[in-house]
C-alpha cells in the first residue's frame, strides 16, 4: 500500500517538472524523496527544500500551506554567492497524528510545486487525501507490527519495530546484522511486505552461488552464452522486478563479483550474459550478515565501498540472551509446538537462564522436542533442561541413523559428479547440514586424499581457481581436517 500512495503522489507531481515530495520523520530523518535534487538525509543537514517550515511543522505538529517561498539553495545568509529557488505553493502535511500514535512515530509528508506554477485546490485536495491514506497504513503497519510479527516488549524490540516501520518507506538498501538464528529473514520479509511493493521477495543465497556462475544466476543468461548455456535461463534480479532482492549471508559473495553488485546497487542497470543491451531493474535491496564486516574490511575479503552502499539504512537485531524479557511472549505466540502442554514449576526460570545460542531457531527446536518428548502435561524446568541438554537414548539412536543416511546420500552424490559447494556447502548454509556434518565428510575425504588438501578439494569436485576459496571456507566455518 505504500508503494501504492508514493506512487499516486508522485503521479499528481511529475509533469511539474522541479516538483519535490517528501517524507520524513519527526526526528529529521528523510525516509524518502523523490523530484528536484536535494541534499543530505536528515532536515538539519539537508539542502533544497523550506527548512524553516520544516522545523516550524515538527515543532509545532501543524499542517503548512504557504505560496510564493524563496529558499536558499547553497551559501549563508543572502550573500552574493547564494542561489535562490523560488517555489510557487508549499504543503507540509503531519501523516501520522500523535492520537493515533505516540509522539516519537511522527511523520510528515512535504509537497512543493516548484517555480514553474501553482498548486490548484483539486491537487491540493488530492495530497490531502493522499496523506490520510498514509496516515491509515501507517497505523495499519505499527499495529501489525506490534502483534505478532515483530514478537517481545523490550524497548531493543520497540526500537526495531520503529525502524522496519521507517525503512518500508524507502527505497535505499538495508543492512541487517545479527548472529545466526536471530530472525533477520523474517525483518527482512517484513520490510518488504510493509511496503506494498509489487514484486516478489527473492533470496539470494550467496554461499552457494560458485564465482564463475555469479553473474549468470544473479542477472540471468541467454542460450549459447557460455559452455553449459544451453537455455535461456532469468536471473533473480528479474525475478524480483518491482519487488526485494533479500541476500542472506552478503559476506560470502566472491570478492571478484563485489565491485559488479555494487554497480548494481548504485545504477539498477544490468547486463544479462550474452545480451549487448543493458536492462534497467526495480529492485529494493536488503542484504544480512552474522559476520563483523569491518573485519572482513581488514582482510580484504569484503568492499568498503560496498559496505558503505549496502549500509545506508542498518538494523542490528541482537541475539536473544540480550533481551531475555522477550521470551515469555515469543513462548506463549507459539504454544502450539508444546503440543497441549501446560508451563509448570521451574518452565520459566529455565529457558530464561539459559544462554541461548542458537537464538530464537533454537528456542523453536528446545520448544518442539519438550512438546514431544515430556510424558508429563505439566512441563518443569526439569522437561526443559533435558531438552535442551540432550535427546533421549532412542533420539540419539535415530538421530545418528538418519545422520549416516544423510553422509552416505552425500556420498553418492560427490561420486556422480556433484561438487562440494552443491551438496556440502549449500545444505551447511541453509542449515541442513551442521558443522560436525561437514567435519566428518572432509575429515573421511582428507583421509583418503593421503592428507593433502589439494587432492582432499580435487576429490570433492572443487576447481583449482576456487581452492583458496575452500580453504577460507575451512577456516572461516572451522571445519579444517585433523591435523590441520
Amino acid at each position: 500500500m505504500l508503494e501504492i500512495i508514493k506512487n499516486k503522489i508522485w503521479e499528481l507531481l511529475k509533469d511539474k517538472e522541479v516538483s519535490l515530495v517528501m517524507i520524513f520523520h519527526r526526528d529529521g530523518e528523510i525516509l524518502w524523496h523523490r523530484g528536484r535534487e536535494i541534499r543530505g538525509k536528515s532536515i538539519e543537514k539537508g539542502e533544497g527544500f523550506c527548512k524553516s517550515y520544516i522545523i516550524k511543522s515538527m515543532k509545532d505538529l501543524k499542517g503548512v500551506e504557504k505560496e510564493d517561498i524563496l529558499v536558499t539553495l547553497s551559501g549563508e545568509g543572502g550573500s552574493d554567492s547564494a542561489e535562490y529557488l523560488s517555489i510557487k505553493s508549499l504543503l507540509i502535511l503531519p501523516i501520522l497524528p500523535v492520537l493515533i500514535l505516540p509522539m516519537k512515530d511522527e511523520f510528515f509528508l512535504y509537497i512543493d510545486s516548484g517555480s514553474k506554477e501553482f498548486f490548484t485546490e483539486m491537487e491540493i485536495n488530492s495530497f490531502r487525501l493522499l496523506g490520510g491514506l498514509l496516515c491509515e497504513a501507517f497505523h495499519y503497519i505499527r499495529q501489525r507490527s506490534g502483534s505478532k510479527e515483530i514478537t517481545g516488549e523490550s524497548d531493543i524490540i520497540e526500537g526495531i519495530r520503529d525502524l522496519v516501520l521507517k525503512y518500508s518507506i524507502e527505497d535505499e538498501p538495508v543492512l541487517l546484522t545479527g548472529e545466526t538464528g536471530s530472525g533477520k529473514t523474517h525483518i527482512a520479509k517484513l520490510i518488504h511486505n510493509y511496503s506494498g511493493r509489487r514484486g516478489k521477495f527473492v533470496s539470494v543465497s550467496t554461499p552457494s552461488m560458485q564465482e564463475t556462475l555469479f553473474e549468470g544466476t544473479l542477472f540471468g543468461h541467454k542460450k549459447g552464452s557460455f559452455t553449459d548455456a544451453i537455455t535461456d535461463k532469468k536471473g533473480l534480479v528479474e525475478g524480483a522486478e518491482e519487488g526485494t532482492l533479500f541476500f542472506d549471508e552478503i559476506s560470502e559473495v566472491p570478492i571478484s563479483c563485489q565491485s559488479k553488485l555494487l554497480r548494481f546497487i548504485d545504477t539498477k542497470r544490468y547486463r544479462v550474459l550474452g545480451e549487448n543491451r543493458e536492462r534497467e531493474a526495480d529492485v529494493r535491496i536488503i542484504a544480512a550478515t552474522n559476520r563483523d564486516l569491518s573485519e572482513a574490511i581488514k582482510n580484504k575479503d569484503f568492499r568498503e565501498d560496498l559496505y558503505y552502499r549496502l549500509n545506508t539504512f542498518e538494523i542490528e537485531i541482537p541475539p536473544l540472551r540480550e533481551r531475555k524479557e522477550d521470551i515469555r511472549e515469543f513462548v506463549l505466540e507459539n504454544a502450539r509446538c508444546l503440543k497441549g502442554k501446560v508451563m509448570g514449576q521451574g518452565f520459566w526460570e529455565e529457558l530464561e537462564n539459559y544462554n541461548w545460542p542458537g537464538n530464537i531457531r533454537e528456542l523453536i527446536s528446545v520448544m518442539k522436542r519438550v512438546g514431544v518428548l515430556s510424558k508429563n502435561h505439566e512441563l518443569t524446568g526439569e522437561d526443559v533442561r533435558a531438552s535442551i541438554a540432550h535427546y533421549s537414548y532412542r533420539d540419539k539412536l535415530n538421530y545418528n541413523k538418519s545422520r549416516e543416511d544423510k553422509l552416505s546420500n552425500i556420498w553418492k552424490q560427490i561420486e556422480s559428479g556433484k561438487t562440494f559447494w552443491e551438496v556440502v556447502w549449500k545444505p551447511f548454509m541453509d542449515r541442513k547440514l551442521n558443522q560436525i556434518e561437514v567435519r566428518t565428510i572432509i575429515d573421511r575425504t582428507y583421509q583418503e586424499a593421503n592428507l593433502k588438501l589439494k587432492n582432499t578439494a580435487k576429490n570433492l569436485g572443487i576447481q583449482e581457481k576456487d581452492y583458496k576459496k575452500f580453504l577460507i571456507y575451512l577456516k572461516r566455518h572451522k571445519v579444517y581436517p585433523k591435523g590441520n
